[in-house]
């Protein structure tokens, strides 16, 4: 793997990425690693690898935060304990959560499940709150940062279903319901963010936006079941996260820069037990210096060609 890992050292400390090619050699090298540690390859995934289901990302070449440099997510505490923030949110959610929702999954969704199915990976750890893991037939995935499926109380813990606060919510506020609709008719759209998020038009307030309260206790207020800027994962999720990468003999991280330290630690933790990590992401990530082999390209040119070798090779093997 000379050759791959002398791409990663190209792209560290601040000088210039160079994309790795796509040879045969480099799809040899990431089908040699599964291989060598078939049934305990534990997978890492962000944001990258939905990208192509039409989810924008944060910190890829075409991200939130390289084209939108003023863009700033609503964070924990501001939400948990602001009613404007709480309007903002939803104002800014009421018409990007419903396409989020309906994305299809890909063909880096469809590899890993076919990874799992193969008993080549065990199961998989994602940052992405898009559920796309699952949809795709990953039977076995810790949602890290959690989903956007569900909303929960902040005072009693009831949690209810996103769709249907979705169809309280536009119930409250049919002005917002009838304009989303006449965009849809115009043709003109929402430019998306991350999360299920949109940039609100100028022209369009949020300070009059009504969400709705708890249906269960009918004081508390809902709060998507995902973690926020300066939230924390919670301590079970945390735990399993690290128990997976204590069961498993090597890591491959794909599409994701690492920012959070919720998933960079899980490559320090791997690292430090001496295990192989493989990344997989075009530009630099902040486990550079930790992988044991870094691939400048995106997932969805190197992961999907692999597994289908891979699957060549696995039903050569039950031929007779």
């Amino acid at each position: 793997m000379s050759r791959v890992s002398k791409v990663k050292i190209q792209g560290l400390y601040g000088l210039p990425t160079m994309q790795t090619p796509v040879t045969p050699a480099v799809l040899d090298a990431v089908s040699m690693f599964i291989r060598q540690h078939k049934g305990q390859v534990l997978g890492l995934t962000g944001a990258g690898v939905s990208v192509p289901s039409g989810i924008p990302d944060y910190r890829g070449t075409s991200g939130t935060y390289r084209v939108h440099g003023s863009y700033t997510p609503i964070l924990h505490h501001e939400f948990v304990s602001q009613h404007r923030s709480r309007q903002r949110y939803w104002a800014r959610s009421f018409f990007g959560v419903r396409p989020a929702l309906k994305a299809l999954p890909n063909a880096i969704h469809e590899a890993f499940a076919a990874l799992e199915k193969m008993k080549f990976m065990p199961g998989l750890i994602t940052q992405n709150v898009d559920g796309l893991h699952l949809a795709a037939g990953s039977s076995s995935v810790l949602e890290l940062h959690g989903t956007l499926k569900h909303v929960r109380c902040l005072s009693c813990g009831q949690v209810e279903s996103r769709e249907l606060f979705q169809n309280t919510l536009e119930a409250l506020n049919s002005d917002w319901a009838e304009f989303g609709r006449a965009m849809a008719q115009s043709g003109e759209e929402f430019a998306r963010r991350p999360d299920g998020d949109v940039d609100l038009p100028p022209n369009l307030n949020y300070e009059g936006l009504r969400y709705p309260m708890c249906q269960s206790c009918h004081v508390g207020n809902y709060m998507p079941t995902v973690v926020f800027f300066g939230g924390n994962v919670p301590d079970a999720v945390r735990s399993q996260s690290y128990r997976m990468v204590d069961n498993a003999a090597s890591l491959l991280v794909c599409g994701t820069s690492l920012s959070t330290f919720s998933a960079y630690r899980l490559v320090r933790q791997a690292r430090e037990q001496g295990k192989e990590v493989l990344i997989v992401n075009y530009g630099e990530t902040r486990g550079d210096k930790d992988a044991t082999t870094k691939i400048e390209s995106a997932a969805q040119d190197i992961l999907p060609p692999v597994v289908a070798q891979l699957a060549h090779e696995v039903q050569l093997a039950r031929c007779p």
